[in-house]
């Protein structure tokens, strides 16, 4: 007995998505796991419906600052709507911010997201350059750079490593490894 594959995504139904976009408006703030308390539906359906909502622009993702105990609370999400009586919020597109300033929101750049925020593919090799080019006069190590931009250590290494190997940057000391710009 063969077991096919099924190639269409699971998405959430239209009634959830609904109720949800519901739930947004009446709960602003709420996480997914509030939306699904909410909404009565499971939290898998919920989260499958705010993705869908996301990407169609109905909904905003605000990620939270990671807090003094080192972990992030949950992310809140807000319903994107035009309508000055509703509870939502203005449309904005797909940006992700601390949701504290939305000003400081607003004025990141590509080239500098919040600490903790998502990168894009290859952002962080950007991010790691320009901490170099920043501190050319003196060899960094992966720690320094991760801490710097509140990055994981293992992933700035990674990035430094293939920087060494495409001589972007040039691997000074060997242990502990530090690295600097080429001349």
């Amino acid at each position: 007995m063969s077991t096919a594959q099924n190639p269409t995504p699971i998405t959430a139904g239209p009634m959830a998505g609904d109720q949800v976009k519901q739930a947004l408006i009446a709960h602003p703030g709420s996480s997914t796991i509030e939306l699904a308390e909410a909404t009565g539906l499971g939290k898998s359906t919920v989260g499958k419906a705010l993705a869908a909502l996301e990407a169609a622009g109905l909904a905003r993702r605000d990620i939270p600052a990671v807090n003094a105990g080192g972990r992030r609370p949950a992310a809140q999400w807000n319903a994107i709507t035009t309508d000055p009586d509703s509870h939502g919020s203005e449309p904005r597109g797909n940006q992700r911010g601390s949701g504290a300033d939305p000003a400081a929101d607003s004025t990141r750049s590509s080239t500098n997201p919040a600490a903790g925020d998502r990168l894009r593919p290859g952002q962080l090799g950007t991010l790691v350059l320009e901490y170099l080019v920043a501190h050319a006069q003196e060899p960094v190590g992966p720690t320094t750079v991760s801490k710097a931009l509140n990055r994981s250590s293992g992933a700035v290494a990674n990035v430094l490593a293939r920087l060494a190997a495409s001589e972007d940057i040039v691997l000074v000391t060997e242990t502990p490894r530090r690295y600097r710009l080429t001349s």
